[in-house]
Protein backbone atom coordinates (compact mmCIF):
# COMPACT_ATOMS: atom_id res chain seq x y z
CA UNK A 1 0.00 0.00 0.00
CA UNK A 2 2.24 2.90 0.75
CA UNK A 3 -0.08 5.72 -0.14
CA UNK A 4 -2.55 3.24 -1.40
CA UNK A 5 -4.01 0.39 0.14
CA UNK A 6 -1.90 -2.24 -1.51
CA UNK A 7 -2.39 -5.90 -0.90
CA UNK A 8 -6.11 -6.02 -0.96
CA UNK A 9 -7.64 -2.63 -1.28
CA UNK A 10 -5.15 -0.47 -2.94
CA UNK A 11 -6.25 2.89 -4.07
CA UNK A 12 -4.57 5.44 -6.14
CA UNK A 13 -1.33 4.49 -7.51
CA UNK A 14 -2.38 1.09 -7.44
CA UNK A 15 -3.25 2.14 -10.88
CA UNK A 16 -0.78 2.92 -13.55
CA UNK A 17 -0.97 6.56 -14.63
CA UNK A 18 1.09 9.64 -14.83
CA UNK A 19 0.97 12.62 -12.54
CA UNK A 20 -0.54 14.66 -15.34
CA UNK A 21 -3.36 12.17 -15.66
CA UNK A 22 -4.21 11.83 -11.99
CA UNK A 23 -7.24 13.93 -11.13
CA UNK A 24 -9.91 13.99 -8.47
CA UNK A 25 -10.25 11.36 -5.77
CA UNK A 26 -12.73 8.56 -5.58
CA UNK A 27 -16.09 8.97 -3.95
CA UNK A 28 -17.13 7.98 -0.48
CA UNK A 29 -14.32 5.81 0.92
CA UNK A 30 -12.25 6.23 -2.19
CA UNK A 31 -12.53 9.96 -1.73
CA UNK A 32 -12.29 10.01 2.03
CA UNK A 33 -8.52 9.91 2.06
CA UNK A 34 -6.24 12.61 0.63
CA UNK A 35 -6.00 12.59 -3.13
CA UNK A 36 -2.91 10.56 -3.98
CA UNK A 37 -0.35 12.22 -6.13
CA UNK A 38 1.61 10.09 -8.57
CA UNK A 39 4.49 12.54 -8.60
CA UNK A 40 4.90 12.71 -4.82
CA UNK A 41 4.50 8.95 -4.57
CA UNK A 42 7.57 8.44 -6.72
CA UNK A 43 9.58 11.28 -5.21
CA UNK A 44 9.07 10.71 -1.49
CA UNK A 45 10.15 8.00 0.93
CA UNK A 46 8.04 6.07 3.41
CA UNK A 47 9.02 4.41 6.67
CA UNK A 48 7.80 0.90 7.42
CA UNK A 49 6.59 2.09 10.82
CA UNK A 50 4.09 4.40 9.11
CA UNK A 51 2.39 1.65 7.10
CA UNK A 52 -0.04 0.22 9.71
CA UNK A 53 -1.55 3.61 10.58
CA UNK A 54 -2.03 4.47 6.91
CA UNK A 55 -3.66 1.13 6.20
CA UNK A 56 -6.00 1.57 9.15
CA UNK A 57 -7.17 4.96 7.86
CA UNK A 58 -7.83 3.51 4.42
CA UNK A 59 -9.54 0.45 5.89
CA UNK A 60 -12.00 2.52 7.92
CA UNK A 61 -13.07 4.34 4.80
CA UNK A 62 -13.66 1.12 2.87
CA UNK A 63 -15.45 -0.73 5.69
CA UNK A 64 -18.72 1.04 5.04
CA UNK A 65 -20.83 -1.03 7.44
CA UNK A 66 -18.19 -0.83 10.17
CA UNK A 67 -18.18 -4.55 10.93
CA UNK A 68 -14.39 -4.85 10.97
CA UNK A 69 -14.12 -6.38 7.50
CA UNK A 70 -13.92 -5.12 3.95
CA UNK A 71 -15.89 -7.28 1.53
CA UNK A 72 -16.04 -7.53 -2.24
CA UNK A 73 -19.59 -6.17 -2.16
CA UNK A 74 -18.42 -3.06 -0.29
CA UNK A 75 -15.63 -2.50 -2.79
CA UNK A 76 -17.98 -3.11 -5.71
CA UNK A 77 -20.49 -0.57 -4.39
CA UNK A 78 -17.80 2.05 -3.89
CA UNK A 79 -16.32 1.33 -7.31
CA UNK A 80 -19.72 1.69 -8.97
CA UNK A 81 -20.27 5.06 -7.32
CA UNK A 82 -16.78 6.14 -8.21
CA UNK A 83 -17.18 5.06 -11.85
CA UNK A 84 -20.41 7.05 -12.13
CA UNK A 85 -18.79 10.22 -10.86
CA UNK A 86 -15.71 9.61 -12.99
CA UNK A 87 -17.85 9.36 -16.12
CA UNK A 88 -19.56 12.64 -15.28
CA UNK A 89 -16.25 14.42 -14.70
CA UNK A 90 -14.57 13.02 -17.82
CA UNK A 91 -15.32 16.03 -20.10
CA UNK A 92 -13.83 18.48 -17.61
CA UNK A 93 -10.78 16.30 -17.08
CA UNK A 94 -10.31 15.99 -20.83
CA UNK A 95 -10.43 19.77 -21.18
CA UNK A 96 -7.91 20.26 -18.37
CA UNK A 97 -5.54 17.72 -19.90
CA UNK A 98 -5.79 19.23 -23.39
CA UNK A 99 -5.22 22.75 -22.07
CA UNK A 100 -2.28 21.59 -20.01
CA UNK A 101 -0.63 20.11 -23.09
CA UNK A 102 -1.60 22.94 -25.46
CA UNK A 103 0.98 25.34 -24.03
CA UNK A 104 0.52 28.12 -26.60
CA UNK A 105 -3.29 27.83 -26.55
CA UNK A 106 -3.59 27.59 -30.32
CA UNK A 107 -6.01 24.67 -30.19
CA UNK A 108 -3.40 22.09 -31.18
CA UNK A 109 -0.94 19.87 -29.35
CA UNK A 110 2.50 19.33 -30.84
CA UNK A 111 5.27 16.89 -29.93
CA UNK A 112 7.36 19.84 -28.78
CA UNK A 113 4.66 20.93 -26.37
CA UNK A 114 4.35 17.45 -24.92
CA UNK A 115 8.13 17.19 -24.55
CA UNK A 116 8.19 20.46 -22.63
CA UNK A 117 5.81 19.28 -19.89
CA UNK A 118 7.30 18.71 -16.42
CA UNK A 119 6.50 14.99 -16.49
CA UNK A 120 8.23 14.54 -19.85
CA UNK A 121 11.28 16.46 -18.66
CA UNK A 122 11.42 14.33 -15.51
CA UNK A 123 11.50 11.17 -17.64
CA UNK A 124 14.10 12.50 -20.06
CA UNK A 125 17.03 10.12 -20.35
CA UNK A 126 15.21 7.41 -18.42
CA UNK A 127 13.42 5.91 -21.41
CA UNK A 128 14.07 5.47 -25.12
CA UNK A 129 10.45 6.27 -25.95
CA UNK A 130 9.82 9.64 -27.51
CA UNK A 131 7.70 11.89 -25.23
CA UNK A 132 4.10 11.81 -26.36
CA UNK A 133 4.55 8.88 -28.74
CA UNK A 134 1.66 6.92 -27.25
CA UNK A 135 -0.57 9.98 -27.20
CA UNK A 136 0.12 10.79 -30.86
CA UNK A 137 -0.28 7.17 -31.92
CA UNK A 138 -3.81 7.16 -30.51
CA UNK A 139 -4.97 10.70 -31.21
CA UNK A 140 -3.19 12.07 -34.29
CA UNK A 141 -5.73 10.72 -36.74
CA UNK A 142 -4.33 12.20 -39.92
CA UNK A 143 -0.69 11.74 -38.80
CA UNK A 144 0.26 15.33 -39.48
CA UNK A 145 2.22 15.72 -36.27
CA UNK A 146 -0.37 17.78 -34.39
CA UNK A 147 -3.43 16.85 -32.36
CA UNK A 148 -6.43 19.13 -32.73
CA UNK A 149 -9.14 19.36 -30.08
CA UNK A 150 -11.48 17.46 -32.40
CA UNK A 151 -8.94 14.64 -32.78
CA UNK A 152 -8.33 14.64 -29.04
CA UNK A 153 -12.04 14.43 -28.23
CA UNK A 154 -12.54 11.66 -30.79
CA UNK A 155 -9.67 9.66 -29.34
CA UNK A 156 -11.03 10.13 -25.83
CA UNK A 157 -14.53 9.05 -26.85
CA UNK A 158 -13.21 5.94 -28.59
CA UNK A 159 -11.00 4.96 -25.66
CA UNK A 160 -7.73 5.49 -27.53
CA UNK A 161 -6.83 8.06 -24.88
CA UNK A 162 -7.41 6.90 -21.33
CA UNK A 163 -8.31 9.60 -18.86
CA UNK A 164 -6.83 7.82 -15.89
CA UNK A 165 -8.06 8.60 -12.45
CA UNK A 166 -6.17 8.51 -9.17
CA UNK A 167 -8.19 5.62 -7.81
CA UNK A 168 -8.05 1.96 -8.64
CA UNK A 169 -9.97 0.24 -11.40
CA UNK A 170 -12.31 -2.64 -10.65
CA UNK A 171 -10.21 -5.46 -12.09
CA UNK A 172 -7.20 -4.35 -10.10
CA UNK A 173 -9.23 -4.09 -6.94
CA UNK A 174 -10.54 -7.62 -7.42
CA UNK A 175 -7.05 -8.99 -8.09
CA UNK A 176 -5.56 -7.27 -5.09
CA UNK A 177 -8.49 -8.28 -2.92
CA UNK A 178 -8.02 -11.93 -3.88
CA UNK A 179 -4.31 -11.79 -3.14
CA UNK A 180 -4.98 -10.40 0.33
CA UNK A 181 -7.96 -12.60 1.19
CA UNK A 182 -5.73 -15.44 2.37
CA UNK A 183 -8.60 -17.43 3.83
CA UNK A 184 -10.70 -17.00 0.66
CA UNK A 185 -13.65 -15.96 2.78
CA UNK A 186 -14.64 -13.05 0.59
CA UNK A 187 -13.64 -10.50 3.17
CA UNK A 188 -10.49 -8.92 4.57
CA UNK A 189 -9.79 -7.98 8.16
CA UNK A 190 -7.72 -5.00 9.20
CA UNK A 191 -4.92 -7.27 10.35
CA UNK A 192 -4.87 -9.11 7.00
CA UNK A 193 -4.69 -5.77 5.23
CA UNK A 194 -1.81 -4.58 7.39
CA UNK A 195 0.16 -7.78 6.94
CA UNK A 196 -0.41 -7.77 3.17
CA UNK A 197 0.88 -4.22 2.85
CA UNK A 198 3.86 -4.90 5.08
CA UNK A 199 4.76 -7.91 2.91
CA UNK A 200 4.65 -5.74 -0.18
CA UNK A 201 6.68 -3.07 1.59
CA UNK A 202 9.35 -5.60 2.59
CA UNK A 203 9.49 -7.05 -0.92
CA UNK A 204 10.07 -3.57 -2.37
CA UNK A 205 12.54 -2.48 0.35
CA UNK A 206 15.56 -3.87 -1.47
CA UNK A 207 18.19 -2.87 1.07
CA UNK A 208 15.97 -3.83 4.02
CA UNK A 209 16.56 -0.59 5.88
CA UNK A 210 12.90 -0.03 6.75
CA UNK A 211 12.51 2.89 4.37
CA UNK A 212 10.95 2.66 0.92
CA UNK A 213 12.65 5.11 -1.43
CA UNK A 214 11.41 6.42 -4.79
CA UNK A 215 13.98 4.28 -6.62
CA UNK A 216 12.85 1.16 -4.78
CA UNK A 217 9.23 1.95 -5.60
CA UNK A 218 10.04 2.32 -9.28
CA UNK A 219 11.97 -0.94 -9.28
CA UNK A 220 9.12 -2.75 -7.56
CA UNK A 221 6.64 -1.31 -10.08
CA UNK A 222 8.76 -2.62 -12.96
CA UNK A 223 9.03 -6.07 -11.40
CA UNK A 224 5.28 -6.27 -10.74
CA UNK A 225 4.52 -5.10 -14.28
CA UNK A 226 6.81 -7.79 -15.71
CA UNK A 227 5.14 -10.45 -13.57
CA UNK A 228 1.68 -9.42 -14.74
CA UNK A 229 2.77 -9.56 -18.39
CA UNK A 230 4.29 -13.02 -17.88
CA UNK A 231 1.23 -14.40 -16.11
Amino acid sequence: MSKYFVGGLVLAVLFPMSAADAAATATTALASSPAPNRHSFFTSSQARADVPAHVERMFKGLDTNHDGFVTKSEIAALQAEFDERTAKSAPKRATRLFNRLDADRDGKITMAEVASTPSAKARAGKTTRRPGSALFAGADGNKDGVITRAEFDAATASGKIKLHHSAMRGSQIARLFDSTDAGKQGRISLEEAKQAELRQFDAADLNHDGVLTPDERRQAAKINHAKRKAA
